[in-house]
């Protein structure tokens, strides 16, 4: 009988090591798949984060852009009060279309 409760504590002490090398196995394998899933979770991040910025950065673009043309119809506007030449009106557009140079 001493002989039979070796032999079982022996398999139970093997069965036990498996379990401890498949749940390690099984827990190495998680990390592997965790790293892509958390480069992936980072990358979906940075794209929505990209999209934001770039719907703000159109939004100040518009923006931009209703300013421009309210201020060129109020410069047509100012421009055409004077008896100005077409290569006159040409100058006027000119001066304000052009950046200022660096000094």
């Amino acid at each position: 009988a001493v002989v039979s409760t070796q032999s079982t504590g022996e398999q139970l002490r093997r069965a036990i090591l498996q379990k401890r090398a498949d749940i390690e196995e099984v827990r190495a394998r998680q990390r592997r798949v965790m790293v892509p899933m958390e480069v992936q979770q980072c990358m979906v991040q940075c794209v929505q984060g990209a999209e934001v910025e770039l719907q703000k950065q159109t939004k100040i673009l518009e923006a931009i852009t209703k300013q421009k043309h309210k201020h060129e119809l109020a410069l047509e506007s100012e421009i055409a009060k004077f008896s100005l030449t077409a290569e006159e009106r040409a100058q006027v557009w000119d001066l304000f279309s052009t950046p200022p140079a660096e000094e």
